[in-house]
């Protein structure tokens, strides 16, 4: 007699996603140190204000008005009051030439600097516009107030260009733009890692970066985001700024920012702050190159899904017992790795997800004699298909806690960011993030993802919550 039984699943796979498009969700205004007959560019953080390059006058005792031989200066602005600005001001004598200088980024503690300059600085008026005349990578080191050990980049060559260095937060690796032979074409972006305080061999970021064309101005920020400029990529026309990520030592293929960050001009040079909604960048819509602020709207997620808990336990039974309950009988159920359960219902917890083979044997109680030939199911168990937030779920006050975010089963959906939400809105973070709570009580600790752009460019987008209790 052919016997079947039924397995009853207390588990719901479902996955809810939201999709997010880019918008005008961008404030942006000139800078009041930037002005309409000198340029600007290349801002970065330093010592709360600004460090950017300038060709206006430095007052030293030469300076050149005609266009073509305007040259460019590191300046330095600070913070004056709530909303204003001090007047610009050369950032060190000791590294200004008479030739180019910068762009420049600093380490995160501000006391090392890599900054652009004519690798040839002698003072001979012959030399300003000799093409020959190569931009190298120099660093310098501040000492009691003043930059000092100026040395030079371990690979300036003479014969092509390294400019526009950006260092890591961490300051294990370096990026820079070049036309060193072996690139696509152009002005390429590359990267030197920082092993036993030195160097690497410079690596080209490849063809999803760079083009026949021009990329350059990089900004590394946190979380391992890298923008860019480049002439090359579709965008508005131009230079246009993009960003990419370093996924499974895969480079993401470029986001271009949408308007009003980018426009019809040439728009480089970016820089944001640790929350990503504030910074700077680079553009010449007004015809000089000027300095613009931007600030963006906050993140928001309209849903957070509750986490589901993985449940891989079942209940079995033989719906057609009714068929034999004249005849005493022993219902075998075997699962596996000698795991052997005896009854007309049992229950059972698999280890997690995979492919399982569950028999069952119906024995004549009287002759242990085999009354029904083997059955043999085949089920294959997977996690739920969401994202989730791995951590304790009881803290104590004033102690820190780790958080990670992990997803399940998410076939398709390539994380390029995390956002975690603590109680005070969303806020970019990376996969793993410490919190510290001041106060007892229950927290839903919410956790939203971005993932890589579909077919129809448009961002999906999920969100999960889980509740935390303090003590």
């Amino acid at each position: 007699m052919s016997q079947s039984f039924c397995l009853l699943i207390f588990a719901s796979l479902s996955l809810i996603t939201e999709s997010f498009a880019q918008s005008d969700s961008y404030i942006i205004k000139p800078t009041p140190f930037s002005s309409r007959i000198y340029n600007e560019f290349s801002p970065v953080f330093y010592k709360g204000g600004i460090v950017f390059c300038s060709d206006q006058s430095d007052n030293s005792l030469v300076s050149y008005k005609d266009d073509q031989n305007r040259l460019f200066k590191i300046f330095y602005v600070t913070r004056n009051g709530s909303s204003g600005w001090s007047h610009p001001k050369l950032l060190a004598k000791e590294i200004t030439t008479a030739f180019n200088d910068g762009p420049v980024t600093f380490n995160e503690n501000g006391n090392i600097m890599y900054y652009s300059r004519n690798n040839s600085i002698e003072n001979s008026m012959k030399n300003i516009s000799d093409t020959s005349n190569k931009l190298g990578i120099y660093s310098a080191e501040l000492i009691d107030g003043i930059w000092t050990n100026i040395k030079p980049f371990t690979y300036n060559n003479p014969l092509y260009s390294f400019f526009t260095p950006s260092l890591t937060p961490d300051g294990g690796r370096i990026y820079f733009s070049s036309d060193m032979p072996g690139g696509y074409g152009g002005m390429d972006l590359y990267y030197c890692d920082r092993h036993n305080n030195d160097w690497d061999k410079p690596v080209n970021m490849g063809p999803v970066i760079n083009t026949p064309k021009n990329e350059s101005f990089p900004f590394a920020c946190k979380y391992g985001k890298l923008y860019f400029a480049s002439d090359g990529l579709k965008g508005f026309g131009g230079k246009d700024l993009f960003y990419t990520q370093e996924l499974n030592e895969e480079w993401m293929v470029p986001e271009h920012l949408d308007s009003p960050i980018n426009s019809t001009a040439d728009d480089f040079g970016i820089v944001i702050d640790s929350t990503f909604e504030n910074g700077y960048f680079s553009t010449n819509r007004r015809e000089t190159d000027d300095i613009f602020s931007f600030s963006s709207a906050p993140i928001e997620f309209t849903t957070c899904d509750t986490i589901k808990e993985n449940n891989y336990c079942f209940t079995f039974y033989d719906e057609k017992q009714r068929l034999i309950d004249t005849v005493p009988v022993i219902y075998q159920w075997d699962f596996g790795e000698g795991i052997v359960r005896i009854g007309k219902e049992v229950k059972h917890c698999f280890a997690g997800p995979g492919k399982y083979s569950v028999k069952l044997t119906i024995i004549d109680e009287l002759t242990s004699d085999t009354i029904a030939k083997q059955v043999e199911y085949k089920a294959e168990l997977e996690n739920i298909k969401q994202a989730y937030i791995n951590s304790d779920k009881i803290g104590i006050v004033d102690k820190s806690i780790s958080f990670m975010g992990v997803t399940s089963d998410l076939k398709g959906f390539r994380i390029t960011d995390y956002f975690w939400n603590f109680g005070n809105g969303f806020k970019p973070g990376g996969q793993f993030i410490n919190n510290t709570f001041k106060k007892q009580g229950e927290y839903m600790v919410k956790l939203g993802l971005f993932a890589e752009k579909d077919s129809l460019g448009v961002i999906p987008k999920i969100c999960v919550m889980k509740k935390i209790k303090i003590n």
